[in-house]
């Protein structure tokens, strides 16, 4: 089997049109139909139909298109580590994190890793939440340290490391000082700074703000913590934060005040692709990170 068929055969279920697909492929229409004409005879089945609708998959071609999109990953995912081992035969470990997530398990990581590990390097790119896990399955890294279940859950091996909560975190003065939790409903016509677009926070206040029924004004931050949250708090709004982490900076009198709703949380988990084979190295990698959720469970 070619693997430039399958390549041909996802481009066209992407697209649902055999000229767009071509488009796209840099390939003629022609060229591309006797692709998929190859693929069928070799399978013995026909993988498209026509419908009122376009192009459509037969339920032939509906059962194998997960197997064919797995199999061009897990190529494309091997074909990048080859890419990435040394002459000298060193192969790293190829890691994403959210922002944040690598300092709130510790500070040095990564550092008391490669000390207790001689001989193995490790390629770190730290990102917003949305694209460490795209990166991921674009196969540009094999591991993520993010926040929450990584999407599609299906297509990730997935380990909780660490639970953490989401809290509004405010100055005196502001209306909410006083209380003690917080439901969404307490947040109506409320201003409040967090994450941007990137990020899984911003979409799950969305989500719950909606469900809720209520308008939350949610306003992008960015920059240093200290100056960021200096501002917030100087112009008497809240900003969400981690319930019962120390924060930076621990200005005087701010407070943390928890969600009652536990769906509200910034859980840290440990993931790669499904079924992605570890390397001896990397299963190390792997052991040392589960060591932070047993910490967690002592």
């Amino acid at each position: 089997m070619e693997l430039r068929n399958l390549y041909y055969f996802l481009q066209v279920c992407e697209d649902k049109s055999f000229s767009a697909a071509a488009a796209k492929l840099y390939i003629t229409q022609q060229a591309l139909s006797k692709s998929v004409k190859a693929l069928e005879r070799e399978l013995g089945c026909e993988l498209f139909q026509k419908s009122g609708n376009g192009l459509q998959l037969t339920a032939y071609g509906t059962a194998i298109y997960p197997i064919c999109r797995d199999m061009v990953r897990n190529f494309e995912a091997s074909l990048q580590k080859i890419r990435a081992i040394a002459p000298d035969g060193a192969s790293p470990i190829r890691l994403t994190t959210a922002y944040q997530a690598a300092e709130t398990l510790s500070f040095t990581l990564i550092e008391d890793f490669l000390r207790d590990h001689p001989g193995v390097s490790i390629h770190c790119d730290s990102m917003p939440d949305l694209p460490a896990e795209k990166a991921v399955l674009d196969c540009e890294a094999d591991f993520v340290l993010g926040i929450g279940l990584p999407q599609p859950q299906n297509q990730f091996d997935s380990r909780l490391i660490r639970p953490l909560s989401l809290c509004i975190m405010v100055g005196p003065g502001h209306p909410l000082y006083g209380r003690e939790t917080l439901r969404m409903a307490d947040l109506n016509e409320l201003t409040l700074h967090c994450a941007g677009a990137q990020f899984k926070t911003y979409h799950l206040l969305r989500k719950k703000a909606a469900a809720a029924g209520i308008v939350l004004h949610l306003v992008p931050t960015g920059g240093h913590l200290y100056t960021t949250y200096q501002n917030v708090f100087a112009r008497g709004r809240a900003i969400i934060g981690i319930y019962g982490s120390q924060g930076e900076p621990e200005l005087e009198g701010a407070r943390q005040i928890p969600f009652e709703d536990p769906d509200l949380n910034w859980d840290i988990y440990f993931s790669s692709r499904q079924n992605y084979r570890r390397t001896a190295s990397e299963e190390a990698f792997f052991r040392y990170i589960l060591s932070f959720a047993e910490k967690e469970n002592r």
